[in-house]
């Protein structure tokens, strides 16, 4: 019966998987946002539902969220030394995670990464971006189709998001963002949004996504310390609902179509804004 299912789940992956995979980068302006939780989650979700993920971590916490001591990492793979499926560390049917350490990346290195996922064609890549001095994205993380950016309703966090989307314009040229709502209700999430994405559009001429929110959910803070997923552990959990819906929306993003971001943009300028204006709804 085991083996039935896993074959059904399989064949499901090859159905699903008919396009290039989709390459999200999620982010977050301040480093207790929840960045990690929503990466390690959200490719928990996905792998539920039939999709084939491989989740890079270029923090070094989302293999430690996990308990996860990986040995290798995607440059072994870039530079030849050995397979992605010897490289990763599979958890389950259909989710995979690859350390991927930013500063170990080279431009060099990164630039055969279309390459790979071509041989490889996961149905979805997320990226638990790192952000560096240089920039505030890797240049693993400029393959991505979307940027997600993190962000909990505290005014640290609000702000550090603004700034961090206001860098990552005027450094790759991003013209959107989407925004997922860390510990926050629906309507909070709205407004949060709405706020961001109303500066952000007068200032910077970037648009603003919601992508979703996410409720405070102690059962999320318990599966974390179990080194489970909370869509795993408790999958009735409030965490674990909104992280499902999430998943699938995702896979119905509309599918991006430009080249990869540039790694730098030098000489560009910007206002400089201010996140409490009131503006115009965010799209979700």
């Amino acid at each position: 019966m085991d083996k039935l299912v896993r074959d059904q789940a399989e064949g499901l992956r090859r159905l699903l998987r008919r396009h290039a995979p989709r390459v999200v980068a999620i982010a977050g302006g301040t480093p207790r946002g929840g960045q990690t939780s929503v990466a390690v989650e959200l490719a928990a979700a996905l792998a539920h539902q039939g999709r084939d993920v491989l989740l890079l971590d270029e923090t070094g916490h989302a293999c430690a969220a996990l308990g996860l001591a990986s040995h290798h990492h995607l440059d072994d793979v870039l530079a030849g030394e050995m397979p992605l499926s010897m490289a990763q560390t599979r958890l389950r049917d259909g989710l995979a995670v690859l350390p991927a350490e930013a500063h170990k990346m080279t431009g060099e290195l990164s630039a055969q990464w279309p390459a790979l996922l071509g041989a490889t064609a996961p149905d979805i890549v997320l990226i638990d971006a790192a952000a560096s001095p240089a920039a505030p994205l890797s240049p693993l993380a400029c393959h991505a189709q979307d940027v997600m950016v993190v962000l909990t309703p505290s005014a640290e966090s609000i702000t550090g998001a603004y700034a961090w989307i206001k860098r990552a314009h005027l450094t790759h040229a991003i013209p959107r963002f989407r925004l997922l709502a860390n510990r926050a209700g629906e309507s909070e999430a709205t407004v949060m949004c709405r706020n961001l994405a109303g500066t952000a559009s007068r200032y910077l001429a970037v648009a603003l996504e919601l992508a979703g929110c996410v409720p405070v959910d102690r059962q999320l803070q318990q599966a974390r310390q179990l080194h489970r997923c909370v869509v795993d552990a408790f999958p009735a959990a409030p965490a674990a609902v909104q992280f499902r819906q999430l998943a699938t929306a995702l896979m119905q993003w509309p599918a991006a179509t430009r080249a990869p971001l540039p790694l730098a943009r030098n000489g560009a300028a910007g206002g400089s804004g201010s996140v409490g204006l009131a503006a115009q709804p965010c799209a979700r």
